[in-house]
């Protein structure tokens, strides 16, 4: 380049407005603000220790904060799931067909091979116009089979959907059970943390008398949404109140007009006292079940056995001497109880804390903390063969 040249380029370079601005300083950025969540913690429950209260609130939390994790992997291949007997030995004697045909066919391309083709001998005729024409429309034909075949086949593949649910019905099926497990976790854990009830009481006006036959009741009672009490098994003392056994057992089947004790609740515990239920006309303790063909309720039938022992159940007589269907189970030994109601059974078989659990459903006016009611029901017959009853069909007024 010209010295002059090269001096004015050296000027334009040393401008000071085309030197490098200093780079701008770094702004921090502002620390993240962090909410704390905020969660709709049940009130705590009178019969709820503060360490019990303290473990369900956080097991509650984690509950809410949780997320579910779909695993959309293909499931692992179990031949014997997909491929039937059947099918197997149908496929395996269309195989032996197909080999027993390429047998064949093998025998006589070897046999065109030795022998140098198809000779025609003078005692066969030789094949006439129409026998080629049928020749051609049987190959038509089964062409035409074949094809349609293969267009059905087509048609099942088009619309052949894997039994494996998406990802998509896997997150609905997820938040189904998500609240059922929040509904779970908000229900308190109450039913054994309970005081222990005195089994060794034994009153022998129980026992039962040789060569007597007594029916045996099952029943299943259950906290709606909740806790299972458990299954029990009652003994009826037939041969002492058979006409009030009788209608306990007519309830525990179920009648034509659909009253029946499966589905009724406990509408009253007395903690450490008594529970009642059985109301099958109106399922709050003020129905009155008169039997089918009667006009009027029935009146009690005896008070010769005593609510002297836990697990005692005697039918409900009212002020009026109307025995309305509802009976009650004892706690414990209530004297205050005998010659007022009918005492016709008593549990024989069951959880040890049968009756502790739904004591402790209790509350000291009677009503009851959560709802319980009879979820199962049925009877034995002399040669022990169970009978499930029927379920309650009559329309109860809401609950309260």
């Amino acid at each position: 380049m010209h010295p002059l040249r090269e001096r004015e380029c050296d000027e334009v370079l040393e401008n000071p407005l085309l030197s490098t601005p200093p780079p701008e300083p770094v702004k921090a950025r502002p620390p993240r603000e962090r909410r704390p969540r905020q969660f709709n913690i049940p009130p705590k429950f009178i019969l709820l220790t503060d360490e019990f209260y303290e473990k369900w609130v956080n097991h509650f939390k984690h509950l809410k904060m949780m997320r579910h994790i779909v695993d959309d992997r293909p499931p692992e291949l179990f031949p014997d799931m997909y491929l039937k007997p059947r099918r197997l030995n149908y496929y395996a004697r269309q195989l032996e067909n197909n080999m027993r045909v390429n047998k064949e066919l093998l025998k006589k391309i070897n046999s065109i091979q030795r022998t140098g083709g198809f000779v025609d001998c003078w005692a066969q005729p030789e094949p006439t116009n129409t026998y080629n024409k049928l020749m051609v429309k049987k190959r038509q034909r089964d062409l035409d089979e074949i094809q349609s075949m293969n267009l059905y086949f087509y048609n099942r593949l088009l619309i052949a959907r894997s039994e494996q649910p998406t990802t998509k019905e896997f997150d609905e099926m997820w938040k189904d059970t998500k609240q059922k497990l929040i509904l779970g976790a908000s229900l308190p854990f109450i039913l054994f943390k309970t005081d222990k009830i005195d089994r060794g009481v034994h009153d022998p006006a129980f026992d039962k008398p040789i060569h007597i036959f007594r029916s045996k009741v099952a029943m299943d009672i259950r906290v709606v949404a909740g806790s299972k009490i458990g299954k029990v098994m009652i003994e009826l003392f037939s041969d002492i109140a058979p006409r009030t056994c009788q209608l306990f057992l007519s309830l525990v089947k179920g009648d034509k007009r659909g009253y029946a004790y499966t589905g009724c609740r406990i509408f009253r515990i007395v903690p450490e006292l008594y529970c009642r239920v059985g109301d099958v006309e109106k399922d709050n303790g003020f129905g009155c079940f008169i039997p089918e063909g009667e006009v009027e309720p029935s009146a009690p039938e005896n008070f010769e056995l005593k609510h002297s022992v836990p697990g005692v159940l005697s039918m409900v007589v009212t002020p009026g001497n109307e025995v309305t269907g509802q009976f009650n189970i004892v706690f414990k030994p209530l004297p205050q109880l005998d010659g007022k109601h009918v005492v016709f059974g008593r549990i024989v078989a069951g959880p040890t804390q049968f009756l502790e659990r739904i004591s402790a459903l209790g509350l000291p006016r009677g009503t009851t903390t959560d709802v319980c009611t009879v979820y199962a029901c049925g009877c034995y017959s002399r040669k022990g063969q169970y009978r499930a009853g029927a379920t309650n069909t009559r329309t109860f007024p809401p609950w309260r």
